[in-house]
Order: structure tokens, then sequence, then C-alpha cells
């Protein structure tokens, strides 16, 4: 039958057919390639024990600094990220906030940095009584007389101690969970807080026991006066005249990266503040430490307990490595259809990234990474941006700036890693809106750097041996082009012969069943993988945006811009685009059917009856015709408002120039009645009776800055413990210690300082 429809097409219809065929059969080959890889990796991996990273306590461990770039996010979401980052257990690491806040919005700036001293202000007090009680050991030491049983107590008070502080705060957050983001702050409580506390329970216990040394006493008490990070501070590169302003996340970055290790000062010039270099321990001068190595942790992004011990170990080992990362998984249980089923797109793909590790074929995944800061700096270029000079580390000729800098990776000598283990977490966007954003961001950029990744691999020797590479390493780039193309392409096609389209799915069926058993293993359901098709359909028109992108870039040489994923409880605005296209994709298919129903095409129906049941589902779970309807017309109003201003300027200034002018003029009724009537018009246009939508339900998108008054001084924080501190100022503080105090008599300590 197949081959009769074939032999039914044209030359030209039967090479295109074919053609699509083989890009999906290629897609499918690549997902069962990277799949066999992960399989392969799952039977050969051995985490680390205790023994292997335990110098990682001490401190003559290996510098990490954790930036953390920040634009206009919620405080709660800033606060979990750090301090997800200040717990982890780790002892020589530091934490960075880059607040990329325009400084013309004083109100977000104050909160953001205000989340930053509430992190510190709620570390600073457990670790002044640890830090006592190191100091006070130390005196100890000192002399000839050692109490073994006395200072096993002492231990255990100190990790009874923050264990219980631990459970303080995760019940205090317990207590004032945030409906919008529960399934987040849980996960936060169980897998980060209370698993900590278990951990020192644990610890306590093993100290109680006795039995240990001198010099084992004596780490006991460096790990505790490193237990939390306090090393907290903040940096704004926007008040700098002399640094990157590119509104992306890459040079928020790369401004920061390319201070470390220096001295400067910052002095004030007519054109505004610059920050220049200058001798070390000058007066008034700052220094930036430099770092081994440099962890990039988005802010709506937790890292595990565990996390820098396991990555720093493991590029301590390896030393051609350049990055090691654990790809992020979504925050389990959500409950909006779009977050749960997007998240589900989202864990398949960390077995596809830990799979192209086995064929050294993995990217970096920018949400979370510890880079060495020797690989930066073999990378680095200088830029011209605006008529001066900046140092670019982590490239942004495309919005997926850190799979474009893996291409700079691999021609300077480095590979990547993917650590195989889940130990970062990542948000998920819970509305179609912020998930477009999303999505258009990831396909774009895949056509501009694969030329760059040819010329990497056909540079280097192998090439026959490292062919399973290209082929992951392709398909990672070119799968939004390749593969939605050609399911649009053979969608649309099936009103030509709708027979031919049947044969279609036999060819992706070993794929559709692999991907099932897949989301069974993550936690989802076998029927969850319709939802999973579905969505995809919906994203269809998305990608062919970012794809229109990079085309657009590669033509004219301009760079895209970075658009923000919004983190936000309520509803994103869904752009017209995405509606109509999809709108019109289930009438076409529903065309279809009736028309192979009634020229007696069964069997040509089948797949186009398909596509109506995932279209109808997308646009009724995902979508909704309702804010669907809503947002297009908005939309539609807010276009023609915008044609018709100048004619309604115009028009005000007649009528002013006749006010002003009334005795010298004629009264010109008709001029009256056109401008109340063009008014009228505009005003009570069919789009008023579409369904009314609040300003916040435009948060993110691309009519939030005009529709949106509320500003950041207007956000609630999501609980009491988030609220702004009345600490000094993260840029000038140090953490006081009185070590003649050791203040954990009763092992009891508040959730947070009086204020």
């Amino acid at each position: 039958m197949f081959l009769y429809v074939l032999d039914d097409m044209g030359l030209a219809d039967r090479l295109i057919y074919c053609g699509l065929l083989l890009g999906l059969i290629y897609c499918c080959l690549s997902y069962q390639l990277s799949r066999y890889g992960a399989a392969r990796r799952a039977q050969q991996h051995r985490a680390f024990t205790e023994t292997d990273v335990a110098y990682l306590f001490e401190d003559r461990a290996p510098s990490v600094a954790v930036l953390i770039p920040t634009y206009r996010e919620e405080r709660r979401v800033i606060i979990m990220t750090m301090l997800s980052a200040a717990l982890a257990r780790y002892s020589n690491r530091r934490i960075v906030l880059l607040v990329d806040d325009p400084p013309s919005d004083p109100d977000s700036v104050e909160l953001t940095l205000s989340a930053v001293d509430e992190v510190w202000g709620m570390l600073d007090k457990p670790m002044r009584a640890l830090r006592a009680e190191a100091a006070a050991w130390q005196r100890r030491s000192e002399t000839d007389v050692i109490n073994f049983a006395a200072e096993a107590g002492r231990l255990k008070r100190c990790y009874d101690h923050a264990a219980y502080w631990l459970e303080g705060l995760a019940r205090t957050l317990e207590a004032e969970i945030s409906p919008a983001f529960g399934h987040v702050d849980r996960f936060f409580i169980d897998r980060i807080l209370l698993d900590l506390a278990r951990h020192y329970r644990s610890a306590a216990d093993r100290v109680a026991a006795g039995g240990l040394t001198i010099p084992e006493i004596a780490r006991e008490y460096r790990v505790l006066a490193n237990l939390f990070c306090t090393d907290i501070s903040s940096f704004e590169r926007k008040t700098f005249e002399n640094l990157s302003h590119a509104p992306n996340k890459a040079m928020n970055l790369n401004a920061y990266i390319g201070l470390m290790g220096g001295s400067y000062v910052a002095r004030s010039t007519q054109h505004g503040a610059v920050i220049e270099t200058t001798r070390p321990n000058s007066t008034d001068s700052i220094a930036i430490a430099g770092a081994d190595y440099v962890l990039t942790l988005d802010a709506d992004s937790v890292i595990l307990n565990d996390y820098m011990l396991q990555l720093v170990h493991l590029l301590n080992g390896n030393p051609t490595l350049g990055v090691a990362q654990t790809p992020y998984l979504t925050f389990p249980k959500g409950t909006a259809p779009v977050e749960r089923i997007a998240g589900a797109t989202t864990d398949i793909q960390y077995l596809i990234h830990q799979g192209a590790t086995y064929f050294n074929a993995s990217y970096w995944v920018g949400a979370n990474a510890l880079i060495r800061f020797e690989a930066l700096q073999q990378i680095v270029r200088e830029q011209v941006e605006g008529g001066k000079s900046c140092r670019v580390f982590i490239q942004d000729e495309t919005v997926i700036e850190d799979t474009g800098s893996t291409i700079d990776l691999l021609h300077a000598g480095w590979s990547v890693h993917n650590h195989f283990a889940p130990m970062a977490y990542s948000a998920t966007p819970a509305d179609f809106g912020a998930l477009a954003i999303q999505r258009k961001r990831w396909s774009n950029g895949g056509l501009i750097i694969f030329p760059m990744l040819l010329k990497q691999y056909l540079g280097n020797s192998g090439r026959f041996r490292r062919l399973p590479e290209l082929m992951l390493r392709t398909n990672y780039l070119l799968s939004p082009v390749i593969g939605n193309v050609a399911v649009f392409i053979l969608m649309v096609w099936a009103g030509s012969d709708g027979r031919a389209l049947v044969w279609t799915p036999l060819v992706m069926v070993p794929y559709f069943l692999l991907y099932g058993m897949d989301l069974k293993r993550l936690g989802y359901r076998f029927r969850d993988l319709f939802a999973v098709c579905a969505l995809n359909l919906m994203l269809l028109p998305v990608s062919f945006a970012g794809i229109a992108a990079s085309i657009r870039q590669i033509v004219t040489g301009k760079k895209g811009s970075f658009s923000r994923t919004p983190k936000v409880a309520d509803r994103t605005f869904i752009p017209p685009y995405c509606f109509l296209f999809n709108g019109f994709m289930l009438l076409l298919m529903s065309r279809y059917v009736i028309e192979g129903i009634l020229a007696g095409q069964y069997l040509g129906a089948i797949i186009p009856a398909l596509n109506v049941s995932l279209y109808a589902y997308g646009l009724h779970h995902f979508i909704g015709f309702r804010h669907g309807f809503a947002d297009l017309m908005l939309a539609t109003r807010q276009r023609l408002e915008t044609l018709t201003r100048p004619a309604i300027g115009a028009l005000a200034k007649a009528q002013a120039h006749m006010t002003g002018n009334i005795r010298m003029l004629r009264f010109r009724p008709t001029q009256m009645l056109a401008a109340s009537g063009l008014f009228v018009f505009v005003m009570v246009a069919p789009m008023n009776a579409a369904p009314k939508l609040s300003n916040d339900d435009f948060v993110g998108g691309a009519i939030a800055s005009q529709t949106s008054g509320k500003t950041a001084k207007d956000a609630e924080p999501a609980s009491q413990i988030l609220k702004p501190s009345s600490h000094p100022s993260a840029h000038a503080r140090a953490a006081g210690t009185d070590a003649n105090q050791t203040g954990l008599t009763d092992a009891r300590l508040e959730t947070r300082d009086d204020e």
C-alpha cells in the first residue's frame, strides 16, 4: 500500500515526502542513540563518597564563586536560590547576586538588594555561634589537657544546633507556603532544609559516639566554622558607565567575571560613575576576589546540598573538563497543566543530555554549571560595545549563550560533562504565555551556531569515530528546524493525499514507545504522551518564531533580544500569533477530516482526525479559548490605538486651536462629530466585549510594560520571613564573632534576627 501511494505521487512530491520522513527518522534515531548512552552511563555511575570529598571541607579547598544573575525577579525566587547555594555543603565559597535591574527603577533595585540582606541576616546568627565554638576550641587546643568526652558533647550540640535551626526555618516556611508556588516551596523544604537537617542530626550522633582524635576534632570544628556561607554580596554593573549594559544574561556575567581577581576604585565622571583598576590595598580600593571555579546559577533554580562537593571533585580529577553540570529537572508535583506537561518535556531533556555525555556530545546548559575559571580565561575575547571595550567570556551572539560558548570551549580543547545525578532543579512556566517566551528563546540560535560546530568538527582528527557526537550535537541545534518543519509540512500535506500520512506514524512508533516508557521512569504516566504531543503542536508557531529570529539575525547581522521567562503567579499574555496559528490548524485539520469522509477516503482521514483531537485538547487545556480570544482582542485594540493615535492627536490639536480662537472661527459641527465618532469607535470596538483581564494578567508579556502599573515596591513577599531586612548593606559588612561566647547552651535558635 505504501509503495502504491508513492507510485501515485509525482517525482517532486516523492522526493519531498521521503526527505521529510528521513528528517523525522533522523530525530528519532538521535533520541534513541542518546537514550542508549544514558542507559550505559546508568550502569557505570558511582557517586563520590564522603571520604572522596573530605578535603573539600577544609580551608584549602578550591575556591568557588557562585554567581546568580537576576533581572526583575520575584524576591521569593531570589531568596530561595541564594539559600540553596549558601546551605550547600562546601567550605571555600562565596555568593554574588548580579543585579541587572535598571538603576532608573530604584524600587525594584531596593527590593532585590533587600533579599541579599535578608539571606545574610538569616544565616549570620547561627554562624556567629558556630564560629565562636570553633574559636573557643582553638584556644583549648593550645593547652595540654583535652577532655575528649566534653569535646564530643560540644560537637554534638553544634550539629544539633544547625539541625534545629534548619528545622525551625522549615516550619516557618511550611506555615507560610505560597499557594501559587506550593510545590516549589515544599520541594525546597523537604529536599534542601530537612534533608540537610537529617544529615546534621546523623553527624551529631556520629561525634557523640566518641573515639575522635585531636586532628579529627579540629577538622569537625573547621567544618562547623564554614557550615553555611555568609560571604554574600551583590554587584550592579549598570551603575558603572564603562561596563557593558547589553540587555542579556551573558553580559551581566561577563561584566563581573572580567573584574574577578583585581582591585578597583570607583570614581565619578561627567558621564557617570566608572570602575577602574588600581593598586591592591590602596585607599578606597575595591577588591574583587578571584576563584578557581565559577558556579553560574539562574535565579529560578536551586541546587541540592552535595552539588558543589560532587562537581568540584569531578573537575579536580579531570583536568581537561572545562564545565561540569547536572542538567536540571523541573520542580515535581506541579498542578498547572502547562507546568506539568512542559516539565515532562524538560525532564526528558535530562535523559538526553546524560546520554549525550556518553558520546562526548554534551552542551553547556546555563541554568546551572560549574566552570573552570582557567577555561573561561582561554576563550575570552574583546568586544566593542557603544564605543567601549568589553571582555567577553560567555558569548552573547545568540540568546542561547551557553550553547554557543560550548563551541568556544571545544575549540580551546576543553570538554563539557554532565554528572549522572539529579542535583539541580529549575522552575517551569505555569502558563502558556510564559512558556512561549522560554521556548522561543530556546529555538533561536541553533542555525547560527551550526556552522561553528561544523568548523570545529572538521578541524579536528577522528571525524569518522566522532560521527555519533556530530549526530547528537547537530540534532540538538537543528531539531527545532528539522522536526517541527517536517511535522508541519506533513500535516498540511494531508490535504493532497492523506493516505500517504497513514504510514508516517509507523516510522515513529519505536520513538513514541521509548518516550512513553521514559515518562514513566521519570514519574509521569504513559498516557501523558498524548498531552506532550498536543503541547508540542501548540508550540509549533513558537518554534517557527525562534527560527525566523535566527534567520533574521543571519541575514541582517543584528543580535536578537534576550527575553526573560516570567516566574509569576499571574497569567502571562499569550502572543496572538500562537492562538491564530493553532486555531487555523484546528480548522484546517477539521476540513481534511470532513473532505476525507465525504470522499470515502476513510484511511486518509485518520491522521487529520488525530490532529484535530490534539489541537482541540491543546487549545482547551494549555492555551484556553477564552484566554486566547481575550489576549487577541486586547492586542488588536492596542494595535488599533497605536495606529489611530496620530489622527486623534491631530484632531485634539485642531480642537484646542479652535477653542482658543472660537471668536475668529466659525463652528464646524462636522469636525466635532468626526472626532467624537472616532473616539467612540476606538473605545467601544468589539474587542471591549472580550472577557476582562486585570493588569496583572499581562506580567512578562510584550504588553506588560504598557498595561501594568504595578511596581516592584507594590509587590508583597510570599512569606513573612522573606520581608525586607534592616541589616547593613551587603556591600560593606563583616560577620563579627565573639570568641568568648558560644551561644549554644540550649541548642536553640530563632529563625531570624529581631528587627
